[in-house]
């Protein structure tokens, strides 16, 4: 820890100086802007009062800093030792130097004995402006403004905070009932003064120069010593709750006396006109931008008003001395005027359809809590074992996509395995907070069978809250096979557990992938009336933090036990009876050796607890200790003497002939030590399991589980024990706190609304600094307006909230969302587990209802806020895409007044939620799509819309307030969405759905292409793939037109490209070449083979085989019509019989040759193997063999030229 000490003497003597520097920077240039933010309904800049000359309270002051040093510039001259802290400039001209304050803790300024606040009147007037931007802060706790330090054995005590909600509070005499009934918004620069009376015993706040309220009582404890003052720090080291001051305090004054009203006023005023002034000039800018846009015409009332407001504003500002009414009033109109203008100007939301910045399961995000207990508190029939149908109609309306079960804190003693089989057999279960009063045994009859039923019933996922405050490792991994393995697969040996989920009713798996590990663990208390820490406060040599992450040995010592049944201490103390049996109450569960006949059979091998149990029996302060022994037969009648059954934790007492009876009225208490599974255990075994389901099934369960135990040491924790794998994220019940306002609704809407960023949003996001970096994501499974029992919780103004934290719950990754809780008593008050007015489905007892069972007759109704969910589960995309505000209007605490959540879906229609969370103006936004042309889509508007923030449904009008739809309209383009006060809306914009495409072409090219002979063409695999696109276009029913002609083009140019072979000649060239063997003059008419051959075509394709076939088969028949012609000179005679001739080659005299060639003469072949002839002279057959030959040689050259020219063709 650093410390700066100043002594410098010389700037304390030239006091003078720094006054002048200090009036200088006050009337600097006032292009810096100052925003005042202040408490709903009291001004930032009080109306200006009269004042003497010599304003009264600058005399008589102690000390004041201005900050241009450490040493104070007024009175004493104190000099301030800071303690890593800077002075620094802050940025605005009115202020100039101030003392800085940023992250960490012990982070101060002191003034060593300087002050006694414990008796007479003391005050402290400052200014500060809080950082809101440091994240470490813990957003739930005060920051310390004044402290004093301990001193010896008198305690120093918080003079000043300022609470989480803005307002101030002092513990200056031990009590913290001065809180001020109004608030301040953190952000920006306020003035607080304090008036300490040890007299009066009462204390004065002036919020920015106001008196609040009337003087306030503080106690009767005051610390009348001299003490250290600290500024801006508590005196505990590394203290974080409450945390140090963030951002910069100026102008601190501390007097001896009290100052009065008009003095405080005053103080507050020096600097508060010279902010006005600096503020209207921003404004003033702002509002001539604002005019100058044109965006409404010049002779609009609008215009004109804004026109006037802004003369106005500069009148005020350029007077010579600047009267405070004078610019307060100038700055409210302006402000008015500029808000009416605004107001008539759309703003612009962009949406980026092209951006998608997260993931979800749209299905399942947006559940509810459910809750076991009084039969799921009126909703469940126990006669019949099921869900009511009028509360399954409502369920169904909202419908939520997850369901948590067993529910919150009164899951964490739930024994799901005594919740199984025939109602008769099931075993009652604890409630969380089972000591307190008149709080017995809860009858499981809707149990985890029925929860799945009903589940399967209204299509919602279940999250299962595992109850590590009764069960343990082994119990864990039955359950897992119990929700998600099939029959017979039986991953870890043992009791088939999904048989015994067979045989309740439901053969498939659950498939639960989520599991939250115990609800709130971190939350202590009163074991049995408060506390959810249950048997991690008793771990031995470590802290509960530790207990529950790794477990370990818990030593109870003289604590009382407890029926098996009712664990209150006044049902389970001693009714006199024989055979009474009570039960150590964190022993471990039995998880059962055997199923049989439908029952569970205890497991006798199996060691609940360690050895070593002892018995004591009596009245609180009078025990006596009593004997364990192995078997009560051997006991005599007054023998104080019990059985200790170390396999179930169960302690057995006598009949009174056997071991003596416990006095009725008695306690039984038992000092036992039991070994405990902790969160790691436990997860592995979940985990483990899931893995071995998967191994063996072949399947893909995933098991996410989630610590409940919502602390920054939880997850340091783990990180250095290097077990982060075993948790997937953290569960946080991010509540808004206690939201003031009471019975003034408007003062209840704005705080729900400021609670919803300061608490609903931020205690997410500090915690998501921390576990986004490890991968890890925040998991909200109870949120809401909590710890109020107004009316209104029931009305529009909590789905307001509930529709505007949602929204950044979805965008901080959650993976489920579940508003606390589905169902409650419609009452006025509240039970054990809170406020009833906060379910958004009210059950409505009957004249025959009990809600201490949930038996009897219950009647229901939907509050708005299930409407909420109605609309978000009605229709939302998996891909979270981009959105972005032009400006987003605050209201006068702060709160921002629109938010928005935009998604697609995998079809590309758009999802836009809306909230506008003004309660006094409505908004025009207007849709900037990017990536997406919505012209020619349709849009539908879902809306959640009242007349009344008060506006509720109620049993006499149970619809009352409801959703509406405008009609479908086709857009031309962006549109302008309209959104009333105080609503939420749901745009839809589905994608335009084109006309059927006309795939007939298509189709026809298919089946052509389908047609041709592959075995035709020389590259047919060229078209392969092109028909391949083409036959998936037409089995796509939802191909567009484009698609359709785009394949349709690709097919036909693949089929263009075909090359398709020649037909094949041989026969054709056969037949030519015996018709050219043939002398056409031995023949009366050859014309008909020439005419055959002069009709070949040559140049035919494969699939004209059949026309060229043709061709040659005509030659052939022309040569064989042919005739033979008359020999000249010779007489005719009849031929002599004989063996018909052989068509032969008459080119080839002789042998036959080969086919085609025609260039070997062989011997002349004999017709009919006939001789010639002779007739006359014997020179006639050499003349005519000599004419043969000639012929022969004639006609072979005239071969060659031919298959010349043919080659050449």
């Amino acid at each position: 820890m650093g410390k700066l000490v100043c002594n410098d003497s010389e700037k304390v003597r030239k006091k003078e100086k720094f006054m002048k520097k200090k009036s200088l920077k006050m009337v600097a240039s006032a292009a810096l802007a100052l925003t005042m933010l202040v408490q709903v309904g009291v001004p930032v800049y009080a109306e200006s009062i009269e004042t003497t000359a010599e304003t009264s309270w600058k005399s008589d002051v102690k000390d004041h800093w201005n900050f241009d040093s450490n040493i104070s510039d007024q009175g004493n001259r104190s000099t301030g030792v800071l303690h890593d802290i800077t002075i620094e400039e802050t940025g605005n001209s009115v202020f100039g130097k101030a003392l800085k304050f940023g992250t960490g803790t012990d982070k101060y300024m002191s003034l060593e004995n300087y002050i006694n606040t414990g008796t007479g009147q003391t005050s402290f007037s400052m200014w500060y402006k809080y950082d809101t931007s440091i994240t470490e802060t813990n957003t739930n706790a005060s920051a310390v403004l004044l402290q004093h330090e301990d001193k010896g054995n008198r305690s120093g005590r918080t003079l000043l905070s300022l609470k989480s909600d803005g307002k101030y509070d002092t513990f200056i005499n031990g009590e913290r009932a001065a809180v001020t009934e109004k608030a301040v918004q953190k952000g920006d620069w306020q003035h607080i003064t304090v008036v300490f009376d040890q007299e009066a015993k009462t204390v004065k706040y002036y919020i920015n120069g106001e008196l609040d309220g009337t003087a306030k009582t503080i106690g009767n404890s005051a610390t009348d010593e001299v003490l250290t003052l600290r500024v801006g720090s508590h005196k505990s080291a590394g203290s974080t709750d409450p945390h140090p001051m963030r951002g910069f305090i100026d102008e601190l004054y501390v007097y001896d006396r009290a100052l009065s009203d008009n003095e405080a006023k005053s103080l507050y005023e020096e600097k508060a006109t010279e902010l006005y002034k600096v503020d209207l000039n921003v404004l003033i800018t702002e509002a001539e931008k604002l005019l100058s846009s044109g965006s409404l015409p010049e002779e609009n009332e609008l215009h004109v008003k804004l026109q006037e407001a802004i003369s106005a504003a500069k009148e005020a500002t350029s007077a010579g001395t600047p009267v405070m009414e004078t610019l307060k009033s100038a700055k409210d109109t302006l402000t008015k005027a500029m808000e009416n203008y605004k107001a008539n100007q759309p703003i612009d939301l962009e949406i980026n359809t092209e951006e998608v910045t997260q993931h979800i399961d749209s299905k399942s995000i947006f559940g509810i809590n459910h809750r076991y207990a009084f039969n799921g508190y009126g909703t469940f029939d126990s006669k019949n074992m099921k869900m009511k149908d009028e509360f399954v109609e409502l369920y169904k309306d909202a419908g939520f996509g997850s369901i948590r079960y067993p529910g919150g804190t009164i899951s964490n003693l739930f024994n799901w395995k005594t919740t199984l089989g025939p109602k008769e057999q099931r075993k009652k279960q604890i409630h969380g907070f089972y000591n307190n009063q008149g709080q017995g045994g809860i009858a499981p009859n809707f149990g985890i069978g029925e929860i799945a039923t009903f589940a399967d019933e209204v299509d919602s996922e279940i999250v299962y809250v595992y109850s590590l405050g009764r069960g343990n490792a082994q119990d864990a991994a039955d359950l897992v096979e119990y929700l998600n393995a099939k029959v017979g697969t039986n991953p870890n040996g043992g009791i088939d557990w999904a048989q015994v989920r067979a045989d309740n009713g439901h053969t498939e798996p659950y498939n639960v992938r989520y599991f939250e590990i115990g609800n709130e663990m971190n939350l202590g208390g009163e074991d049995g009336t408060a506390s959810q820490e249950y048997w991690t406060k008793y771990a031995q040599n470590k802290g509960v933090e530790d207990a529950y992450i790794e477990g370990g040995t818990i030593q109870i010592t003289d604590r009382y036990t407890v029926k098996e049944e009712d664990w209150n201490k006044t049902a389970s103390q001693s009714d006199g009876s024989p055979n009474q049996v009570r039960y150590l109450r964190y022993a471990n569960i039995n998880p059962g050796g055997e199923y049989k006949d439908g029952k569970i059979i205890d497991d006798s091998k199996f060691r609940a607890m360690e050895k070593g149990v002892q018995v004591k029996v009596g009245t609180d302060g009078h025990l006596t200790p009593w004997t364990v022994v192995e078997d009560l037969s051997q006991s005599g009648p007054n023998d104080t003497h019990c059985e200790v059954d170390y396999s179930t934790g169960a302690i057995k007492f006598g009949d009174g002939k056997n071991g003596k009876i416990p006095t009725a009225g008695n306690n039984i208490y038992a000092t036992y030590s039991v070994k405990r599974d902790g969160f790691i255990t436990v997860s592995k075994a979940i985990k483990d399991t899931t893995a071995k389901i998967n191994k063996i099934e072949g399947t893909k369960h995933t098991a996410n589980v989630y610590t409940s135990y919502e602390t920054v040491g939880f997850i340091n924790k783990m990180e250095a024990k290097n077990a982060e794998q075993w948790y997937d994220g953290m569960t946080i019940h991010p509540y808004s706190d206690h939201v003031d306002g009471g019975n003034d609704a408007n003062a209840f809407y704005d705080n729900a609304m400021k609670r919803a960023e300061v608490s609903g949003i931020g205690k997410v996001k500090n915690k998501m600094a921390l576990l986004e970096p490890k991968g890890k994501v925040p998991v909200i499974s109870e949120f809401g307006i909590y710890n109020n029992t107004e009316a209104q919780l029931r009305s529009q103004t909590h789905a307001i909230y509930i529709a505007k934290v949602l929204m950044e719950y979805v965008r901080m990754g959650s993976p489920y969302i579940q508003k606390h809780c589905l169902s409650d008593w419609y009452s006025d008050g509240k039970d054990s587990l809170g406020p009833t007015q906060q379910a958004v489905i009210q059950v409505v007892k009957g004249a025959d209802a009990n809600t201490t069972t949930g038996e009897g007759t219950f009647t229901f109704f939907s509050t708005p806020s299930a409407y909420v969910f109605k609309m978000l589960n009605s229709g939302f995309g998996d891909n979270i895409v981009k959105t972005e505000f032009s400006e987003v209007p605050t209201m006068a605490n702060g709160a921002e007044t629109l938010s928005a959540l935009a998604s697609k879906d995998a079809e590309g229609n758009l999802y836009i939620a809306l909230v506008n969370a003004d309660r006094d103006r409505d908004r025009n936004i207007a849709l900037q799509i990017e990536g997406t042309d919505v012209a020619g889509n349709k849009m539908t508007i879902q809306k959640l819309e009242t007349d009344s923030i008060t506006a509720a449904n109620t049993p006499e009008e149970p619809t009352a307030v409801q959703v509406t739809e405008d009609a479908e309209v086709e857009l031309e383009g962006n549109p302008i969405i309209n959104l009333k006060k105080h609503s939420f809306v749901i745009v839809r914009i589905a994608k335009a759905v084109e006309p059927e495409a006309d795939k007939s072409e298509l189709q026809a090219a298919v089946d052509a292409v389908a047609g041709l002979n592959e075995a035709y063409y020389e590259n047919f695999d060229v078209i392969a793939d092109e028909l391949a696109a083409a036959n998936e276009v037409l089995a796509d029913g939802k191909a567009t037109q484009e698609q359709v002609n785009e394949a349709l083009t690709n097919l036909e140019a693949a089929k263009a490209e075909l090359i398709m072979k020649d037909a094949e000649y041989g026969k054709v060239d056969a037949a030519i070449a015996e018709a050219e063997k043939l002398n056409k003059k031995d023949y009366k008419d050859f014309s008909k083979v020439e005419e055959a051959i002069a009709a070949v075509v040559r140049g035919k394709k494969i699939d004209e085989q059949t026309e060229v076939d043709a061709m040659a088969q005509r030659i052939e028949d022309a040569i064989a019509a042919l005739e033979k012609a008359d020999v000249p000179g010779k007489p005719e005679k009849p031929e002599k019989p004989g063996k018909p001739e052989k068509p032969g080659n008459l080119e080839k005299p002789g042998n036959p040759e080969k086919s085609g060639n025609l260039e070997k003469p062989g011997t002349p072949e004999k017709p009919n193997g006939n001789k010639v002839p002779v007739t006359g002279d014997e020179t006639t057959p050499i003349l005519w063999m000599t004419l043969v030959v000639m012929a022969g040689t004639i006609i072979r050259v005239g071969k060659k030229r031919l298959n010349i020219i043919r080659k050449n063709r």
